[in-house]
């Protein structure tokens, strides 16, 4: 198509961050616009149900338009929305989930205020980047699979930036084969950093292309040469992710130790918690306290059982133990059951008790019919076999914990026909990025 400079206001932003405009009845996407932006825009590109265009130049800017804080902004495909004032960011967020939920589930339930996060800047407790050919670490460039080597990145703490700067050197000086995920060839695929803000520990994992990984007198050095320049935390494991397989799945299973326990201690709701490199732990540990104090107080029948389906290692499981008779918490995978269940014994918590399997497998009958379940599903929201199930024993209360409106929204409409929504609460669990968590309350 011939390439067309129109003028127009940014009137929105999709679920990717892209700018929204509207064209002659058609959508414009316009990465780098914000709503309020008036801007000279090149449409560069006829998809098929959208247009694409390319900012040449801001005529005015909105006032919620903010100087991105990272260098590598509109290259990096991360957090889109740092050109965003965060208080715009919040109506943007409160305004998505219920637009999301009215439109996709005909829900007109008021929402509670979104619950902003403590720290906009360096919240994130996980960074997983990938190794890129040269021997760089970063993140994937925007729409694309090649890696931007990064300098700095606003929402991880800096002292991961001197870890991968440390092992990024390794891998160049050693010349370790950067993982091709075309010929699915060379060694070095992730570089995957937690960090435990309880005990100010970092647990660094190498996710490798291999059947064993060596290197250990290296990589001891170079720990406690890290260990030196880092200002906050101290690197007390190191471990290899063993993944051989053609997916783009960052981890597999198979954990080798090459340094310390294999874990770090974070405490969450006075329960302290061991997470290793698999463990599936909320990326913002305050903003995920203050959603489990919520559900919690939502616990308000003291003599009933409650499931706890998706329950990971038990951290939501172990927040409302005594707030219930028992709790049984059902989880896939089964490092993440063996994990809850060493929690739960840990802590001193005896009314909980967890099973391996797919909770959509389970009988809701034969684990007790419980009167009250909590679900904390992963992006594709709840099998609706699994609802089917819910619909049939009834429980008097679900909780809803949803990383995806979308996903949410036509998970409530399917719940509706025995359930009303009684409350709704987005969080913010993911400052400079579209994402938001949403919590509901479902009442038979």
């Amino acid at each position: 198509m011939t390439a067309m400079l129109i003028t127009a206001q940014g009137l929105d932003f999709t679920v990717d961050g892209d700018g929204l405009i509207r064209r002659e009845g058609r959508v414009v996407f316009v990465p780098g616009l914000v709503p309020g932006d008036t801007a000279e825009i090149e449409i560069i590109a006829d998809k098929k149900n959208y247009l694409l265009g390319r900012i040449k130049k801001i005529i005015e800017p909105s006032p919620d338009r903010v100087p991105p804080a990272c260098r590598h902004f509109g290259v990096c495909g991360g957090c889109s929305l740092q050109h965003y004032a965060y208080s715009a960011q919040l109506r943007w967020k409160e305004n998505f989930v219920a637009q999301s939920l009215r439109r996709l589930a005909g829900l007109t339930v008021p929402l509670s205020p979104i619950v902003p996060s403590e720290a906009v800047w360096a919240y994130r407790n996980k960074a997983q980047l990938p190794f890129g050919s040269g021997g760089t670490v970063g993140f994937f460039q925007m729409n694309s699979h090649s890696v931007v080597d990064l300098q700095e990145c606003p929402i991880q703490h800096a002292d991961f930036w001197r870890i991968a700067e440390g092992f990024r050197r390794l891998a160049r000086e050693k010349k370790i084969p950067i993982y091709n995920e075309k010929t699915h060839r060379g060694i070095l695929r992730y570089l995957v950093i937690r960090r435990s803000d309880y005990l100010r520990e970092i647990l660094v994992g190498l996710v490798v292309n291999c059947r064993t990984f060596g290197l250990r007198p290296e990589i001891k050095r170079l720990v406690e040469e890290i260990n030196k320049k880092l200002l906050t935390y101290k690197i007390v494991s190191v471990v290899a992710n063993i993944n051989q397989k053609k997916t783009n799945k960052i981890l597999d299973e198979k954990i080798e130790n090459i340094l310390g326990s294999g874990f770090i201690t974070e405490k969450i709701g006075g329960f302290l918690y061991k997470v290793s490199l698999n463990t599936f732990w909320q990326v913002n540990t305050a903003q995920a306290e203050k959603a489990y104090q919520q559900i919690k107080a939502w616990c308000d029948m003291p003599d009933v059982n409650i499931l706890d389906a998706y329950c990971g290692v038990g951290t939501i499981a172990l927040s409302v133990a005594e707030r219930s008779a028992q709790v049984l918490g059902v989880e896939e995978v089964p490092q993440s059951v063996k994990d809850a269940r060493r929690n739960a014994e840990n802590n001193g918590v005896a009314n909980v008790r967890f099973i391996q399997g797919k909770v959509e497998r389970q009988s809701l009958a034969a684990l007790g019919s419980p009167r009250l379940i909590i679900v904390d599903p992963p992006r594709r929201g709840l099998d609706p076999e699994l609802i089917s199930k819910i619909l049939q024993i009834k429980p008097e209360k679900i909780i809803y914990l949803s990383c995806n409106p979308a996903s949410l929204a036509r998970d409530l409409k399917l719940l509706s026909v025995d359930y009303q929504v009684r409350e709704i609460i987005p969080y913010d669990f993911f400052p400079q990025t579209t994402h938001v968590e949403t919590l509901v309350l479902l009442q038979n």
